[in-house]
């Protein structure tokens, strides 16, 4: 049962009295351990650590790491942390850079000489140290959406994929996945291994991250913390599985477990990595440099600091004068983020495996612990105002959710959703439909059941009738529904649909 508001003020006011010291992350940690303890239920499950380059202070699991289970959350329980996979990504390029292997220096055209953006920008003016830190301005959304949830797109496929999807952006900083995904892909060409084959030998198994992966398949299925989204207490969550391997990309890719964050952390506050790993402080000091002017305003950044550059893998903050490195993971039923000070000595993590149940608290709470350690007055009128608005938040985002999702809903190409075809109707549809037999896009749609399901890759969906020739596809709860729209030719055969902007035609039918 979830903490009354009362309760959890009540519990507050005495967790604010512990007494406290400026910088010292002990008494920070008991301060943040006492507000925990009186915070409202953060379900499903939750994790959160915090260090210094020595020492564990903090390290609390709470909660089930997938709910009709009812499987207990542990401190090895893989957790998907989505965009958090650039800062070790940004480890890896500075490492293979470091040894030669890879430089960082290096232009696009070098390791792909016939390569052209459609549009003004030129890939021999950018180097990799540019795609690593969001600076070449190219824009790819089909290829970012696809390895995010279709299938990856093989190195070799990458030029000409750009040249078929992508388009050139206004210059500067713009944040986005493509740029690691790009970085991958010539990493794989100039070297003949994957980025997810190069992580596990220069950065996991050096540091001994035994419950980090790019690859869910390495732990059994049940031992995942899986994602949530809160529907209400009607309905209640709504459980997705952990990522399959195919969509675990380079820009939003890894599990990692409350203990192996807790060492990822130490190291990047150690600035150097253990006897033996091979990590060394210049390649941590390479990975931590800001490159790119992000200007993150306060009111932008998940932490409440303004982020004035970014890294390879980190924005670099300004706390209250302290340098800080923060870097968050959003995905559908999934919230977590990162950060550490190195003139402060301290690295703390936080993993929800929920999103719209917790918004960004996970920023709130880690800019409430660096409030404790510095002893600011605005600590305890901060942590009031997070207890007495938690209940507020949570439902307001699934409010607008709700409202949101009835106006698509109710949107006029959809006409009442009056159309409901039998199983004999439906299976008129079903078929294999591709673009030019493009491996990238060709999808099966069959009969499942009593509805139409879309398999294209690894996204799988339900397409829902609404009028005739045209079906409504949806992902999740809450997020946008999308027109399925099926052709005929002059003889009302079935021909192929469109979708996303893109026309499919059938090859065959089932």
């Amino acid at each position: 049962m979830k903490k009354t508001v009362l309760a959890a003020v009540a519990a507050l006011a005495l967790a604010l009295a512990v007494p406290t010291y400026a910088q010292n992350p002990d008494a920070a940690v008991e301060r943040l351990e006492d507000y925990l303890d009186a915070f409202p239920d953060l379900g499903p499950g939750f994790a959160a650590v915090v260090v210094t380059a020595d020492e564990v202070l903090m390290h609390r699991v709470e909660g089930v790491r997938r709910v009709s289970t009812g499987a207990p959350m542990t401190a090895d329980t893989p957790q998907y942390i989505a965009s958090q996979t650039k800062a070790f990504m940004g480890l890896l390029a500075a490492r293979l850079d470091a040894e030669g292997i890879l430089d960082l220096d290096s232009h696009i055209t070098d390791h792909w000489p016939e390569m052209e953006f459609p549009g003004w920008a030129d890939p021999s003016d950018y180097t990799l140290r540019d795609l690593l830190s969001h600076q070449v301005p190219f824009i790819a959304q089909r290829i970012t959406a696809m390895e995010t949830t279709v299938m990856p797109v093989a190195a070799a496929d990458y030029p000409r994929m750009l040249v078929e999807h992508g388009y050139s952006r206004d210059p500067g900083y713009q944040y986005d996945n493509l740029g690691y995904n790009i970085y991958a892909a010539i990493l794989e060409t100039a070297t003949g291994r994957s980025w997810k084959d190069w992580l596990d030998l220069y950065v996991f198994e050096p540091l001994d991250m035994d419950h980090t992966s790019s690859r869910t398949s390495d732990f059994p299925p049940e031992d995942l913390a899986w994602r949530h989204i809160w529907r209400g207490e009607e309905e209640g969550w709504y459980e997705m599985p952990p990522k399959t391997d195919g969509i675990m990309q380079s820009a939003g890719g890894l599990v990692t477990s409350a203990n192996d964050m807790a060492t990822w952390l130490q190291l990047q506050v150690r600035g150097e990595g253990p006897a033996g790993s091979g990590i060394t402080a210049d390649m941590l000091a390479t990975a931590q440099t800001g490159y790119a002017e992000a200007n993150m305003a306060a009111g932008s950044s998940p932490i409440g600091a303004p982020c004035p550059q970014y890294a390879l893998g980190w924005w670099t903050c300004d706390m209250d004068g302290h340098e800080v490195y923060q870097h968050g993971g959003a995905f559908p039923g999934a919230r977590s983020i990162m950060a550490f000070s190195p003139d402060l000595g301290v690295g703390i993590a936080f993993f929800f495996n929920t999103d719209n149940q917790t918004n960004w608290l996970s920023g709130d709470l880690v800019r409430l612990y660096f409030e404790y350690l510095l002893d600011s007055p605005a600590a305890a009128e901060m942590g009031q105002r997070l207890i007495e608005q938690y209940p507020g938040r949570v439902s307001a985002t699934l409010e607008n959710s709700r409202n949101a999702m009835a106006e698509r809903l109710a949107a006029e190409h959809w006409q009442g959703w009056n159309w409901s075809p039998d199983r004999e109707t439906l299976a008129r549809y079903t078929g294999v439909y591709t673009v030019n037999d493009d491996p990238y896009h060709t999808m099966d749609v069959r009969l499942e059941g009593d509805g139409l399901i879309f398999h294209w890759g690894e996204f799988n969906a339900d397409m829902r009738p609404a009028v005739e020739n045209r079906f409504g596809v949806q992902l999740q709860p809450f997020s946008d529904i999308f027109p399925a729209d099926f052709t005929r030719n002059e003889a009302g055969e079935i021909t192929g649909f469109g979708f996303l902007g893109i026309q499919f035609e059938r090859r065959m039918a089932h």
